[in-house]
């Protein structure tokens, strides 16, 4: 059949078949499965956006099917992401990336994940004699682990502070919790909502805040990250996978009563425990863009001695790739 007749007996085709021409291509759209490392299963900006965007279909839009599976934190995200056992890596130190990039791992930083730190915290047993972070001075303090913000925020705080604790990795929100109450460590970390009803309690309290940092109230102290070679081959859906977090988010703050009962929902929480956890989480700490701050993130892996020298501009241009 020559061109000029097939188009219009294709339209043809489409109007009796009750399709509309739009909806053609969308049936053969490439679909992307993405593999997706996210630490700390539960904790809401590392978590519930993510969910959010696949609750609501903002994922699917955009082509992306996710396989979503779970780190115990920033070294084993970095770690999974480098061997290709993940495609992207979510809520990661920039400085541990920085620090991967720096030894040749094949990492791109795709988006900032967090700025600022609003929900990190550490508590105390309630009988506990340590009333402010400077009593912690060569005490045992809990972190997750090694290259996790906890890590860097504590390390930052100890030097505002000048205390030297004991830094002790300890996993996850339940292992820090169990490490304070058996004595193993003085003082353990958390993140909304988790121990909160804990706290209301009596059973522990608060003996510092991340918050309370002004030195990092503008830093991009969390960021999302991918694995080079997939990030060379599927820009786009990496690009799509951005796209679907923000719409995510924005939705999350359009509509916080359905946010708050997703949250209270995977971490089976009741909702006013959830709610008191949301309000951790200003927007503006979300935002996907800019990277903020870097040269602070590249000055603390230096003087952390995670790395020996500082990324020149043409490498932190091909390190981060945020659009």
């Amino acid at each position: 059949m020559a061109r000029g007749k097939f188009l219009p007996a294709l339209l043809i085709f489409v109007i009796v078949s009750g399709l509309h021409p739009s909806l053609m291509s969308d049936s053969h759209a490439q679909i992307h499965t993405v593999k997706i490392a996210i630490p700390q299963k539960g904790l809401f900006d590392t978590t519930i956006p993510t969910m959010m965007a696949e609750k609501k279909g903002f994922l699917k839009e955009q082509g992306i099917k996710p396989e979503i599976f779970w780190t115990s934190g920033g070294a084993e995200t970095v770690r999974v992401v480098t061997a290709g056992s993940a495609d992207i890596g979510l809520a990661t130190g920039t400085e541990s990336v920085i620090t991967a990039f720096g030894k040749g791992s094949p990492v791109r930083i795709i988006s900032a994940e967090i700025t600022g730190s609003p929900d990190l915290f550490w508590i105390v047993r309630s009988d506990s004699p340590f009333k402010t972070i400077k009593d912690l001075d060569g005490k045992s303090v809990g972190f997750s682990r090694p290259g996790s913000s906890t890590h860097m925020i504590f390390q930052l705080a100890s030097e505002h502070y000048k205390i030297k604790p004991n830094l002790v990795a300890v996993g996850g929100v339940p292992d820090s919790f169990t490490a304070v109450m058996t004595r193993q460590v003085d003082a353990g970390w958390s993140s909304p909502p988790y121990l909160l009803d804990r706290i209301e309690k009596g059973e522990i309290r608060i003996v510092f805040r991340a918050s309370e940092l002004e030195t990092v109230r503008t830093v991009t102290m969390r960021v999302n990250f991918a694995n080079a070679s997939f990030y060379e081959k599927n820009k786009g859906a990496v690009q799509a996978f951005v796209r679907a977090l923000k719409k995510s988010i924005d939705y999350m703050y359009d509509h916080p009563k359905e946010t708050v009962a997703l949250f209270a929902e995977v971490n089976k929480f009741p909702l006013s425990v959830a709610e008191a956890g949301f309000k951790f989480f200003p927007k503006e700490s979300l935002v996907l863009s800019p990277v903020s701050r870097v040269d602070f993130s590249v000055d603390l892996a230096l003087k952390l001695k995670m790395i020996t020298k500082p990324p020149t501009a043409d490498e932190l241009k091909k390190l981060i790739v945020v659009e």
